[in-house]
C-alpha cells in the first residue's frame, strides 16, 4: 500500500501521523535522497524524517520539471512529492549516480501523480536498472502513489536508473534514495537483484499504524503493518533492545519490539503471498525475538512449514535478541504460484508461536550485458568534450541492442560486455580537436567524424587503434601531417582513409571538385590519401589502389559468403587446413578403424601428429551431402567456441570429400545416456547431466547471439551433442545450419529440415524458422537428459517425450520422471527447475518459449544447487539437530523438497 493512501487512510480514522516519532538523531551517512524536479540550486531536510533531500539537477539533463499544484493535505505533508520530473521527449532517459562500487545498497524510486498534468490520465511506464529491467509503473489511483525497491550490488561505481516509455503515457518520477547497508546482510549475487516483494511489522493492531522507516530503521528501510484477524499482539519496550543485540541486518527494535501470535494458541501463525508468474523465485526473511520474560515453566518452541512441509525447526526465539531465519523459495506450479507458511508450536511448547516481522524479495537475473567499463568511460568522456545532445544518448551507449546509441554499433559477445566496434558522428557540430578518449576504443572498426569543425593535427593514437579499417575525416578544418602511422596502414592495405577537405592538410589533397565523380570514387575504390609524388610514383600509387580494391572485393566476397546459405558452388577459403585424398589415408591409416556411420557418410578414428581425430567421408549415395559439406565447412572457419567441435581440416579432391574433426572420446550424449559406450562404467550423475546440458545451451547462445549474424543449428539431437574424455559436450553436425540475417524480420521461411522427434512442431506446419525452433530441440534434449528415455516410447503407441513427461508432472510425480538409475542421488529443487526449462522449451506456442541465454542462466542455478548439495544437507541436518538457533543470528534455510 502506497504511502500516501496510507495516509489518507489513517487520517480518516483519525490522528494523522506520517511516521512513527524519531527516537534519537541518526547518521545519514553514504545516503543519497534525490527530489526529482526539485529547482536547481534547491535542498532541504524533510521534516518528519530529518532526511535531506537535494535536486536531481546534476543527477540528469533531460526531461522537465513538474510542480503539483494542490492543497491536499496528503501532498503538502510529504515534501518529496511536491515535484516530479516528466519526460515527453525521448524513449528511454536516464539518471547517472555515482556509488561505491561492491557496497549492498537499499534503492528506491518514488511516484506520485497527483494528476499535475490535468489530463487525470494514469500513464504506465518501464523502469530500468541499466539496460535491465527492474519493474513496470503503474497506478491504482491519481491520490495513490507508487513505490519500487531493490537490493543490489553495483558491479561499477555508478548506476542508471532509466524511465522507458512504453506508448502508454508519459514517464515521470518523484524521488531517488539510496541506502548502503551493512555487507552481505542480504543474499545477493552477481547478475541479480533482489526486488521487494513485502517487508512487514507483524506486531500493530490494526493495518493503518503507522509505518516505520528512518530515523527508527537506521537503513530506512519502511516497515508496513501487516494485521490479520486470527492474530493478536505481544509487545515490550524498545529501548530493552540495544544495538549491540542487533544481528547483520541490523532489524529496528521498534519492530522487533511487538510480534504477532495467534489468538487462539492451538492454532499456527499463517501468512501467505501470491505470486502470479510461476518462475519467479523469492527470498523470505523472518525475524524472531522473544518480548516477553518467560517463567521457568513456560516454554515457547516452534516449528516453520511451507505448504505443510517442514521449512525449518524447532526454534525458541532467544529474549529481547533478534534471529533471523532465511531460505530461497521456489514455486512448484505452472501457472500462477501461491506460497504459504505456518508457524507451529511443538506438542512440548506452552505458549504459541510468534513473528515480529517478515521480509519477502523476489529473485530477479540482469540478462542484459553492459557495455565494457572502457568503451562506456570513453562514449561518455567523448560525449562531455563535444556536447553532444543526441536525444537517445542516454544510459547504457550498447544495451539493450533496441536502444543502442544512434551512430554507434556494438558487438554482444557471449557472457562478455558489448563493445563499441562504430562511432558515426558526421555532421554532428564537433569542435575542437580530435579528443583522446577516442583511443580507448579498442576494438572500433570504423571511426567517421568527417563534416564538423574539427580543427589541430591528425593525432598519432588513431594508428594504434589496431582493429580500425575505416576513418573517414574529410571535411574539417585539421592541419600538418599524416601521421606516419596512418600512412603505412593504408599503403599496408589496412586501412581506408579520408582526409579531403582539409586545406591545411600537409601535401596536396586529391579531391574531384565534382561530387558525383567524387562519390562514384570512394564508392568504387574507397578513400584516397593526399600524397605529393612523381609519375612514377602515381603510377604505383595507382596500382596499389586497384590492389587494396581487389582485396576489398574478395573481403566483401567472403563476407557475403557468411551472410547466405551455403551453396555447393561457394569458393572454400584455401588455407593450410585444406588435406589431400593421401593425407587423408594417412591420417586415417587407409581407414582402418570405424567410429560410427550416419546420413552425410562414415566416420572414421585417426592420427593428425599425436593427436587423435575423426574424419568424416562423404558418401557417394549421401543426399545433400556436399551442399551441407560446403555449409559446415564455411560455417566451422568463422565459429570458434568451446562448446563448438573444432574442425582440424577439410579434404575434397575428385574423388574424396571429407571432414577432419577434434576427437570426442566419449562419443554422442545419446550413447552415453544408453549405457551403450564402454568407457562409461556408471551411469552419468545428475551434476555430470546437468553440466551437458549447460554446455550444449552455451554452445547454441553463442550461434544465436555471439554470432553476426545469428546462426540457427536446425538440428539439435542427442547425437549431435558429443562429449570429450573430460565429458565436456559440443555441438556438431552444422550441415543443415542458416544464417538469420537480421534485417528479415522475425523468421525466414525456409525449406523444412531437421530430425522427426526433435523438429519444432510450429516450424514443421509453417516453414517459418527462427532461433526458437533450436530452443525446442533443445528442450527435447533437456528431456532425455533428465529421463534417459527415447524421444519416442518403443512401445506400440510409440508415446512422445514430452507427452509423457506432462503427464507424469500433472500427477505431481516428479521422481518417476527422473532417470531411476539416479537412485534418490539429486537435489529435488534441481531437478524441478530442470523439467521446468525443459518443458517451457518444448511450448507450442513458441513465443513462450524462453531464449537460449534465460535457459543458460537457470540451468547454471540448477547446476549451483546441485553443487551445493551435500553442503547443505550437512548443514540443514546439523542446525535442525539442535533445536534452538543462536542469539543475535542468522539462519540460512534451504528450500524443502516439493
Amino acid at each position: 500500500m502506497g504511502l500516501i493512501f496510507r495516509q489518507f487512510l489513517i487520517a480518516l480514522l483519525g490522528g494523522f501521523h506520517l511516521l512513527a516519532p524519531p527516537v534519537h538523531a541518526q547518521t545519514q551517512k553514504g545516503f543519497i535522497s534525490i527530489d526529482c524536479g526539485l529547482p536547481e540550486t534547491s535542498a532541504y531536510s524533510e521534516q518528519e524524517t530529518g532526511i535531506n533531500f537535494v535536486s536531481d539537477a546534476t543527477f540528469i539533463d533531460t526531461g522537465e520539471t513538474k510542480f503539483i499544484e494542490s492543497d491536499d493535505l496528503l501532498t503538502l505533508n510529504y515534501q518529496p512529492y511536491r515535484y516530479l520530473r516528466t519526460f515527453p521527449q525521448g524513449i528511454r532517459n536516464c539518471y547517472n549516480i555515482n556509488v561505491t562500487f561492491g557496497t549492498e545498497y537499499l534503492i528506491r524510486a518514488g511516484f506520485y501523480y497527483g494528476n499535475y498534468d490535468a489530463k487525470n490520465k494514469l500513464p504506465e511506464f518501464q523502469l530500468h536498472l541499466g539496460p535491465n529491467l527492474w519493474d513496470t509503473v503503474n497506478f491504482t489511483f491519481s491520490w495513490a502513489d507508487t513505490t519500487k525497491e531493490m537490493i543490489y550490488v553495483p558491479v561499477k561505481n555508478y548506476i542508471q536508473l532509466c524511465l522507458v516509455n512504453t506508448s502508454k503515457g508519459v514517464p515521470f518520477i518523484s524521488t531517488i534514495e539510496l541506502r548502503p547497508l551493512p555487507a552481505k546482510s542480504y543474499v545477493t549475487q552477481t547478475g541479480s537483484f533482489l526486488g521487494l516483494f513485502s517487508r512487514y511489522n507483524t506486531g500493530p493492531v490494526n493495518f493503518t499504524a503507522d509505518d516505520i522507516r528512518y530515523p527508527n530503521d537506521i537503513h530506512d528501510r519502511v516497515w508496513k503493518a501487516d494485521y490479520l484477524g486470527g492474530w493478536a499482539e505481544l509487545s515490550t519496550s524498545p529501548n530493552l533492545f540495544t544495538d549491540s543485540n542487533q544481528n547483520s541486518l541490523e532489524t529496528p527494535p521498534l519492530v522487533m519490539s511487538t510480534a504477532a501470535t495467534p489468538k487462539n494458541a492451538s492454532e499456527p501463525l499463517d501468512f501467505y503471498w501470491f505470486s502470479n508468474d510461476n518462475r519467479t523465485e523469492y527470498y523470505i526473511y523472518m525475524h524472531f525475538a522473544e518480548v516477553l520474560q518467560l517463567q521457568p515453566n513456560q516454554s515457547r518452541k516452534f516449528n516453520i512449514t511451507r505448504d505443510g512441509k517442514l521449512f525449518y525447526g524447532p526454534m525458541a526465539p532467544a529474549y529481547l535478541n533478534t534471529t533471523t531465519i532465511y531460505g530461497r523459495v521456489r514455486p512448484t506450479g505452472f501457472l500462477g504460484e501461491f506460497f504459504s507458511f505456518s508457524i507451529l508450536k511443538t506438542e512440548k511448547s506452552t505458549l504459541p508461536p510468534i513473528l515480529n516481522a517478515y521480509e519477502v524479495y523476489s529473485v530477479n537475473q540482469l540478462l542484459e550485458q553492459e557495455t565494457s567499463q572502457a568503451d562506456f568511460d570513453a562514449i561518455t568522456n567523448i560525449k562531455l568534450a563535444y556536447q553532444i545532445k543526441k536525444i537517445n544518448w542516454q544510459g547504457d551507449p550498447c544495451s539493450p541492442q533496441v536502444y543502442s546509441w544512434d551512430g554507434l554499433k556494438c558487438i554482444y559477445p557471449t557472457n562478455a560486455s558489448a563493445r563499441v566496434i562504430s562511432l558515426n558522428l558526421s555532421s554532428s557540430g564537433l569542435t575542437g580537436e580530435i579528443d583522446p578518449s577516442i583511443s580507448n576504443l579498442a576494438m572500433i572498426q570504423t571511426l567517421d567524424l568527417s563534416n564538423n569543425k574539427l580543427t589541430g593535427p591528425v593525432p598519432d593514437f588513431l594508428s594504434q587503434l589496431q582493429n580500425l579499417t575505416v576513418l573517414n575525416l574529410e571535411q574539417n578544418q585539421l592541419t600538418g601531417p599524416v601521421p606516419a602511422g596512418l600512412i603505412q596502414r593504408w599503403n599496408d592495405g589496412l586501412l581506408s582513409l579520408s582526409l579531403c577537405e582539409n586545406p591545411n592538410v600537409s601535401g596536396n589533397v586529391y579531391c574531384n571538385n565534382n561530387n558525383n565523380n567524387k562519390k562514384k570514387k570512394k564508392k568504387k575504390h574507397g578513400f584516397l590519401i593526399p600524397v605529393v609524388v612523381s609519375v612514377v610514383g602515381v603510377s604505383v600509387l595507382l596500382l596499389s589502389a586497384i590492389a587494396i580494391w581487389w582485396w576489398g572485393f574478395r573481403r566483401k566476397s567472403k563476407q557475403g559468403e557468411n551472410v547466405s546459405e551455403a551453396e555447393p558452388t561457394i569458393q572454400l577459403e584455401s588455407t593450410k587446413r585444406q588435406l589431400t585424398c593421401s593425407e587423408i589415408l594417412q591420417i586415417t591409416n587407409n581407414f582402418e578403424r570405424v567410429l560410427g556411420r550416419g546420413g552425410f557418410g562414415t566416420v572414421y578414428h585417426g592420427y593428425v601428429g599425436d593427436t587423435q581425430v575423426a574424419v568424416k567421408m562423404l558418401s557417394p549415395s549421401s543426399v545433400q551431402g556436399l551442399q551441407q559439406f560446403h555449409s559446415e565447412v564455411n560455417l566451422l572457419m568463422r565459429v570458434h567456441h568451446r562448446n563448438l567441435t573444432s574442425l582440424v581440416g577439410y579434404c575434397k579432391d575428385e574423388t574424396k570429400i571429407g571432414l577432419v574433426y577434434e576427437y570426442m572420446a566419449n562419443g554422442n550424449l545419446q550413447e552415453c545416456l544408453s549405457g551403450f559406450i564402454e568407457i562409461i562404467q556408471n551411469i552419468l550423475s545428475w551434476e555430470d547431466r546437468l553440466r551437458i546440458a549447460v554446455d550444449a545451451a552455451q554452445g547454441l547462445e553463442y550461434l544465436h547471439y555471439g554470432c553476426k549474424p545469428p546462426i540457427i543449428h536446425r538440428d539439435v539431437k542427442s547425437t549431435n551433442i558429443l562429449l570429450n574424455e573430460k565429458f565436456q559436450a559440443k555441438l556438431s553436425d552444422f550441415g543443415l545450419s542458416r544464417i538469420f540475417p537480421t534485417d528479415t524480420g522475425t523468421h525466414i521461411s525456409t525449406v523444412v529440415a531437421g530430425t522427426p522427434g526433435y523438429l519444432d512442431p510450429d516450424y514443421y506446419a509453417s516453414n517459418r524458422l527462427n532461433e526458437k525452433s533450436d530452443v525446442y530441440s533443445f528442450g527435447i534434449v533437456l528431456l532425455e537428459i533428465i529421463t534417459s528415455r527415447p524421444v519416442f516410447s518403443k512401445t506400440h503407441e510409440k508415446i512422445y517425450i514430452s507427452e509423457w513427461v506432462g503427464f507424469m508432472l500433472a500427477n505431481g510425480d516428479i521422481y518417476s520422471i527422473l532417470d531411476p538409475r539416479l537412485g534418490g542421488n539429486f537435489n529435488t529443487n534441481s531437478v524441478w527447475k530442470a523439467v521446468e526449462i525443459a518443458m517451457a522449451c518444448v511450448s507450442k506456442d513458441a513465443i513462450e518459449r524462453p531464449i537460449m541465454s534465460q535457459a543458460v542462466v537457470e540451468l547454471k542455478e540448477c547446476l549451483a544447487t546441485e553443487l551445493a548439495r551435500t553442503k547443505q544437507s550437512h548443514q540443514t541436518e546439523s542446525t535442525n539437530s539442535t533445536g534452538i538457533m543462536p542469539n543475535n543470528s542468522i539462519a540460512m534455510l534451504h528450500p524443502s523438497v516439493r
